[in-house]
């Protein structure tokens, strides 16, 4: 009987690490799902530098100009779709001295820029 009690026990615990292991991936998932998301966005950028790239690619390199800025002097990549008419964009902001608005997917190097927009001074 005693031998049973103990079987029994062990398999309780057993079940309450799991549940606390599975707990604990849902959490840590949420986290992580909030924070990669929490930086896409949009932003004012001043254009530092823009052109094509090896093969087919493009990249844009772009400051954020608030009072504390989420990143400086980063390279960014544009939609595939849109890269000759972002690339437009880029340099038209560069050669007016103009800021653009930008949406991207993450603040990280090489991000993707989802829409970007000319601000007119």
């Amino acid at each position: 009987m005693m031998a049973f009690l103990l079987k029994k026990q062990k398999k309780e615990d057993e079940m309450k690490v799991k549940k606390m292991f599975l707990a604990m991936v849902v959490v840590f998932s949420m986290l992580a799902v909030f924070a990669v998301s929490a930086h896409a966005g949009w932003y004012t950028c001043t254009v530092n530098m823009a052109g094509a790239g090896w093969g087919t690619n493009c990249y844009i390199k772009l400051s954020h100009t608030a009072a504390t800025p989420a990143f400086e002097n980063r390279w960014f990549v544009p939609l595939d779709s849109q890269k000759k008419e972002m690339l437009a964009v880029a340099l038209t902001a560069m050669t007016n001295n103009m800021n653009v608005s930008v949406y991207i997917d993450s603040t990280t190097q090489y991000s993707i820029i989802r829409a970007m927009y000319l601000i007119s001074p």
